[in-house]
């Protein structure tokens, strides 16, 4: 059963192999008023983070590596942790047995691929039925008014909007609506104040520590702005949102170009994205920063041999081993390379 909340409130996990099939359902949801996501490219990487942090409703795919949607469905039906939070399977075809089996598990709904932005915000709002209290139901419409006055430029009605909703409850996301509205307004420090309530109420609100680091951006404070914008990346990352991550790193970059971590945290996300070329070229320009670094060059070194690029990875696991004789995980990528290879 989904628990009584506003659907601004609510974390949604999207579970599909396709990066960009994952970030058009997003796009679809937050026209809907969703705000808050996690993204896995598989059934295995979504159960780890259904164990780790509270999420609402899942979104899953059916083919996908590691581990499908409906076994996906049948560990977390099976869960004694989770086996009420409403479970969409989305798939390209659907058998009877499919179905069944589904049936069985739980399923709140199947929805076929690729499905229209009508048929998702039918079923959301199907599953959204009945969930929340009158109060919730107002608090909910009221926050829909203020996003829409927001996109239609109508600053100062959305933030009466917005401040009428925060006298009855305090909501990370109204006060992130408040700090976006005053940025628009170029009230900055008000602004800063909102942000800062957000991820006081929400302190993985990784959009709001972004926007403070526009802020001290647009205020003349590299310092701070290169600080949030980390945060925010680092949040972003972790929550598998690699599109966002990407671009808050890249206003570090811009900050700070000798930033190594950053470059590892690129690394990252291009090696999940199978493009090796561009995990290469950031963790070579880390190691431009740093050359003596080991865990960049094992992580290098990770890249070249999943590229088939034997031979580069055991000079790049041998050189991490000459700055740390003691490091062990480089030691078992070299074993194993001489097992296979």
């Amino acid at each position: 059963m989904l628990n009584v909340k506003n659907k601004h409130k609510l974390t949604l996990i999207i579970v599909h192999a396709s990066d960009s099939y994952r970030q058009l359902i997003i796009d679809m949801l937050r026209e809907e008023g969703f705000c808050n996501f996690d993204q896995a490219s598989d059934g295995l990487q979504a159960f780890h983070i259904l164990k780790k942090r509270s999420i609402d409703i899942i979104l899953s795919g059916m083919e996908m590596p590691e581990m499908n949607g409906l076994s996906l469905l049948k560990v977390v039906s099976g869960d004694q942790t989770l086996f009420q939070i409403p479970f969409l399977l989305m798939t390209p075809s659907m058998s009877k047995e499919m179905v069944i089996e589904a049936g069985r598990c739980g399923v709140a709904g199947i929805l076929i691929e690729p499905m229209s932005h009508n048929a998702l915000k039918q079923k959301m709002s199907s599953l959204m039925a009945g969930s929340i209290d009158e109060e919730e139901k107002k608090t909910e419409k009221l926050f829909d008014a203020a996003l829409k006055l927001t996109k239609e430029g109508d600053f100062d009605k959305a933030l009466g909007v917005c401040e009428a909703i925060v006298e009855k409850e305090e909501d990370a996301e109204v006060y992130y609506n408040i700090g976006y509205i005053k940025t628009n307004q170029k009230k900055f420090d008000e602004a800063l104040v909102a942000f800062r309530k957000a991820v006081l109420l929400d302190n993985l609100h990784a959009r709001a520590y972004k926007m403070i680091g526009e802020v001290y951006s647009k205020k003349g404070d590299p310092k701070k702005a290169k600080h949030f914008f980390e945060k925010a990346g680092d949040i972003f990352l972790e929550r598998n949102m690699d599109q966002e991550a990407e671009a808050a790193f890249g206003e570090v970059i811009k900050i700070s170009p000798d930033t190594v971590n950053v470059y590892n945290s690129l690394g990252i996300i291009y090696r999940k994205k199978k493009d090796y070329g561009g995990a290469v070229k950031q963790y070579l320009k880390a190691l431009k920063v740093d050359a003596d670094d080991e865990n960049i060059l094992y992580n290098l070194g990770r890249v070249y041999l999943e590229d088939k690029k034997v031979g580069d990875a055991k000079k790049t696991f041998k050189r991490a081993l000459e700055i740390d004789p003691g490091f062990k995980e480089a030691k078992k990528m070299l074993q194993a390379i001489e097992v296979a290879f």
